[in-house]
């Protein structure tokens, strides 16, 4: 290599981020044809030693040349975002008569001879083509496709003998990173001194040493989630939790099982909400279920019926949820206003009057936030549903429950439903748990006094 690296100007690297970076960076200068691993929690800043890292070698061959490949789970917005910071951090640390020597053409950064490429790893990405000398890295490692990174990637760095470097967090000890990561925990034993490391991993205690408002964002996580949610576990514990791509553990899903029996009518003093997801008017849609919930002191979501249609046309379906919701004296209703539901919503608020009608719009965001609240409700045993007593609505409800997934991505946004089967019944819960969280307090009637 024919180029000294400088630390770069700008936003300093935290302590635990340095120590990361100039072990790490050795390690790459001394090896070759080697796999590292490095795993930090969520939001601790992993991007940015990454970019550091690609910044420095790019520097150190920017006269004898080379390429770099970047791969990430997609192209945009990730890819992007990692080619924008690694293009900032080589813009700090061009020298006096340098500037403007950093080059970017699409998703392709130059300087002098050497090139980092930043291609998506998705399978549907054309990716073929490339070589890779100075370095192969794969970013969130563990939403890499195995597979298709082992017959599109690997090759890259087959005839340069390039090191490869997975970033990202665990899951569920299958993952590419995951299997990485074991093997390199396996090598990194031994008594061999003054040797490279092959994983890096900082906790986020150590984190928090450096980033006070950090340990205070974790520790409220903790509180929310639970100690043994899985994404607690994994995004910030750092721990490999088999079975991870579930939605909800064995534990969680024990605390949702209450003991109460199911209700076919409203009780004098109590408050009633409910969720409602819509499945279409199709034949073959899938079923609108509608969740009925009562809200109890200490913010507790308690399940109390349900009620399910398919094949019904959707003005056909809005008079059935009137007739099933009209007795319940409902506080808050909301239904999933997707698609066609924004229709029925406002169908629905017209009819019931006093009742409190939101259309929930479904997103990315938005059902991340919806599942996020899920978890919290189970793990934190503040939603429960009425005791199984062997119906149609109990049976399925708690399949669907138990067979949902989800993926975690980058930012904390999580992606859940069923893979190739049916949450009607999840969705509808989820929804009435938002109902029952937005209702608040007691309302009480207050008159004016006379004088």
């Amino acid at each position: 290599m024919t180029q000294q690296w400088r630390p770069s100007k700008g936003p300093a690297l935290r302590r635990y981020q340095r120590e990361v970076f100039f072990d790490l960076l050795d390690a790459l200068r001394t090896r070759r044809g080697e796999t590292f691993t490095v795993m930090f929690p969520r939001q601790a800043g992993k991007n940015e030693v990454a970019a550091e890292l690609l910044q420095a070698l790019l520097r150190l061959e920017s006269e004898r040349g080379g390429s770099a490949i970047a791969a990430s789970p997609t192209l945009t917005p990730q890819g992007l975002i990692s080619l924008e910071r690694t293009r900032a951090a080589l813009e700090r640390t061009d020298r006096v008569g340098t500037a403007g020597a950093t080059r970017v053409d699409g998703a392709t950064i130059s300087l002098g001879a050497a090139t980092a490429h930043f291609l998506s790893a998705s399978p549907s990405a054309h990716v073929a083509g490339h070589t890779a000398s100075i370095l192969l890295s794969g970013d969130e490692g563990q939403e890499l496709d195995r597979e298709w990174f082992e017959r599109q990637f690997r090759p890259m760095a087959a005839s340069t003998a390039a090191n490869t470097v997975f970033f990202g967090t665990p899951w569920n000890g299958h993952t590419l990173l995951d299997e990485a990561v074991a093997r390199n925990r396996e090598r990194d034993t031994g008594p061999e001194e003054g040797r490279s490391l092959f994983h890096y991993e900082v906790s986020w205690e150590k984190v928090a040493e450096s980033v006070a408002p950090y340990r205070e964002f974790v520790l409220k996580e903790r509180e929310r989630l639970g100690t043994e949610d899985v994404y607690f576990r994994t995004q910030y514990g750092l721990q490999t939790v088999d079975g991870a791509g579930s939605l909800f553990t064995a534990a969680a899903l024990a605390a949702l099982e209450g003991t109460y029996q199911r209700q076919k009518e409203p009780r004098p003093h109590e408050r009633y909400v409910a969720g409602l997801d819509l499945g279409g008017g199709g034949e073959h849609a899938d079923r609108s279920v509608l969740t009925i919930a009562r809200v109890c002191p200490g913010a507790r979501c308690e399940v109390v019926d349900h009620a399910s249609w398919r094949g019904i046309p959707l003005l056909d379906l809005d008079a059935k949820v009137l007739e099933k919701v009209r007795p319940w004296r409902l506080e808050r209703l909301v239904v999933d206003s997707t698609g066609l539901g924004a229709s029925s919503a406002e169908h629905l608020a017209r009819e019931l009057g006093s009742v409190t009608v939101e259309a929930f719009m479904f997103s990315g965001r938005s059902k991340s936030d919806l599942g996020q609240r899920l978890l919290g409700g189970a793990t934190q045993r503040t939603l429960a549903l009425y005791a199984n007593d062997g119906s149609v609505d109990a049976r399925i409800c708690r399949a669907e429950l138990r067979a949902c997934g989800r993926t975690n991505h980058p930012g904390g946004r999580m992606q859940w439903g069923a893979a190739g089967g049916n949450d009607d019944y999840v969705v509808s819960l989820a929804l009435a748990l938002r109902a029952a969280e937005q209702a608040g307090e007691p309302r009480f009637a207050t008159g004016r006094r006379r004088e």
